[in-house]
């Protein structure tokens, strides 16, 4: 990446630049015609994250999107009007500004078409690492998603698909934000954090995505082949060589247990793997029990908390030991029982969903049929619903609550700023990543900072990059847990 940056291969573009842009309804220029305040210089950049700090200058942004001509991926601007407000929530969020925050996209930072001889050798060189952009955990990653109408969809193209799966395959989920689930009528990053987080899925094996290109529109056929080729490269990098895999407390079902199954006889270094705190069952446990003849170097596997039964614990059991590996290396402890899924009934009298969810008999009309098994929820399963549902309104009130008191922090920074008594960016209450962070509510991990959500309930809870000495013991779970 420092080296694409020197040679000026790639260029780095100011948040304060399109900001600008975008408030006078143009478009932004290909990267040969940008002004030179619209760049970063390569030595401040590279220094800038060097630098030590809770507030590391600039922060990476990549953002992935659609071109929507040939000519000029955005003609009318409408993906900058997307783009340009969510920079501003997000500088004034992390108490920056717009000048701080410096973007990769590809329109501005690559050599375009008509290119000259040294452009085409520095648009050879930059292909050679185009994944480094939203594969690097220094970056967040920001998914434009959201095209206009009769427009090819963000899910049927080949680069976009490409730069979204590099992504979350490397990234803290909470730096791979979906802005096309984003509702209308937002105000702050707050909102932007809690609508537009990207649920962490199993990485897709190369053979899968080579398979799925197939599928995916481009403008240039050998793209397929190249972005088969660097996600391989990317896989096996990220995944393939990586000792320890670790997919806690992510509300995986048998379905993701089943894809990891698939995966580890891939995963040649990997010997360790985390998949406590999720929701797999026996399915998902047998789908590990047959892998484990495949993966003579995984010493550890870490199932607690999860819903998987006493025969298929044992059965899973007496796999492992055969296997050869020691009964210490299998976490199993503590299972539970599965939340049963809730029946809604949407005959209300607006049309909305009834309120009363959690009643195993249902008298209006055009409820969906009850079975007998479903009718028989024991007093223990209605609980855990209602549980789930507290849980789901205490995140949302605590989110609502973190805007607020943000809002409130950010007018006393700008009032301190105005009289002389605090310098801006350090107001009362701040942290790296917004103002009084606390339990429930969802975080943008800064780039340089890379951290866990800590809840006060469980305060060992960790994300996909945590550090195993930090571990949850078995049996504690976070009311995220309870409202998924």
């Amino acid at each position: 990446m420092e080296l694409a940056l020197v040679r000026e291969d790639v260029v780095m573009i100011k948040g304060s630049f399109i900001e600008r842009v975008a408030a006078e309804r143009g478009i932004l220029p290909r990267s040969q015609e940008l002004p030179p305040e619209a760049l970063w210089d390569p030595t401040s950049l590279i220094q800038g994250l060097m630098r030590a700090g809770d507030h590391p200058v600039p922060f990476l942004v990549s953002v992935s999107y659609c071109w929507l001509s040939a000519r000029h991926p955005d003609p009318d601007g409408f993906q900058l009007q997307i783009l340009a407000p969510l920079l501003t929530a997000f500088a004034k969020w992390n108490r920056i500004s717009t000048s701080h925050i410096a973007v990769f996209l590809d329109w501005c930072s690559l050599p375009q078409e008509p290119r000259s001889t040294n452009d085409a050798a520095a648009w050879i060189r930059a292909m050679q690492h185009v994944h480094l952009w939203y594969a690097h955990t220094t970056t967040s990653v920001w998914l434009l998603t959201r095209v206009p109408d009769g427009v090819t969809p963000y899910g049927a193209r080949g680069w976009p698909q490409f730069e979204k799966s590099i992504s979350g395959m490397v990234n803290p989920s909470a730096s791979v934000l979906d802005m096309g689930m984003l509702r209308p009528g937002w105000v702050s990053w707050g909102q932007v954090l809690h609508d537009c987080r990207v649920k962490p899925s199993p990485p897709v094996a190369p053979d899968a995505f080579a398979t799925e290109l197939l599928r995916k529109a481009f403008t240039e056929d050998t793209d397929r082949e190249l972005l088969g080729r660097r996600f391989g490269e990317v896989f096996r990098g990220a995944v393939g060589c990586a000792e320890l895999l670790q997919y806690p407390a992510l509300r995986w079902s048998d379905r993701e247990a089943v894809r990891i199954a698939k995966l580890l006889p891939l995963c040649e270094a990997c010997k360790e793997l985390e998949l406590q705190q999720n929701d797999i069952s026996n399915k998902g446990a047998k789908a590990l029990q047959l892998a484990l003849s495949q993966c003579p170097q995984l010493e550890r596997l870490a199932l607690w908390g999860n819903c998987i039964e006493h025969d298929a614990q044992e059965s899973l059991l007496q796999s492992w030991l055969q296997a050869g590996k020691s009964p210490v290396g299998l976490e199993m402890g503590d299972q539970r029982k599965p939340v049963p899924q809730v029946m809604v009934d949407t005959s209300g009298p607006s049309g909305r969903a009834n309120a009363g969810l959690f009643s195993p008999k249902s008298p209006n009309k055009g409820s969906f049929p009850m079975s007998p098994a479903a009718a028989r929820r024991s007093a223990d399963e209605l609980a855990a619903l209602q549980m789930a549902e507290l849980g789901a309104r205490q995140a949302a009130f605590e989110a609502r609550l973190h805007v607020a008191i943000n809002r409130i922090s950010t007018t006393l920074g700008e009032v301190g700023d105005a009289v002389g008594g605090t310098p801006h960016g350090t107001s009362l209450g701040s942290t790296p990543h917004g103002s009084l962070a606390g339990w429930g509510t969802p975080q943008l991990l800064s780039p340089m900072q890379p951290g866990p959500l800590l809840s006060p309930v469980n305060p060992g809870a960790r994300g996909l990059l945590a550090s195993p000495s930090a571990r949850t013991p078995p049996g504690v779970y976070t009311p995220e847990r309870v409202a998924g």
